[in-house]
Parts: structure tokens; C-alpha cells; sequence
């Protein structure tokens, strides 16, 4: 009887050691913003918001799209 309840202990415990503790951490979704890609409003490259450029409310991918 003994044996029987330390397996289950053992089995309790590996569960939670490997397979809760993923559960347990939420994901981070902090960066959502900065990794969003956008499109160029002059030539449709896709870009990151962080690298891009903003004129007049529109995204550009570099200083030649925004130039033209």
C-alpha cells in the first residue's frame, strides 16, 4: 500500500514538474505592437511598425517610399 501511494506521488509530482509549469506561464504578448507588420502605402513592402516610417497617418517602408 505504501509502494502504491509513493508511485502515485511520483507520478503527481512529474506531472506537475513538467507538463502544469507550461500552464502556469501566461505568454507574453507585450512586443503585440512593435512585431506588427504593415504594409508601405507606396510600394506595399511589408514592414515592421517599429522600423517603419509615418507621415500624414500612413506607414512607409523607407525614405525613398516616403520621398515619393
Amino acid at each position: 500500500m505504501l509502494k502504491l501511494l509513493l508511485l502515485v506521488g511520483v507520478v503527481i509530482g512529474v506531472y506537475y514538474l513538467f507538463f502544469k509549469k507550461k500552464a502556469l506561464t501566461p505568454p507574453s504578448s507585450d512586443n503585440s505592437q512593435e512585431e506588427a507588420m504593415i504594409p508601405c502605402a507606396k510600394c506595399g513592402t511589408y514592414v515592421q511598425v517599429k522600423e517603419s516610417l509615418m507621415r500624414d497617418g500612413k506607414y512607409y517602408c523607407s525614405r525613398e517610399c516616403l520621398a515619393a
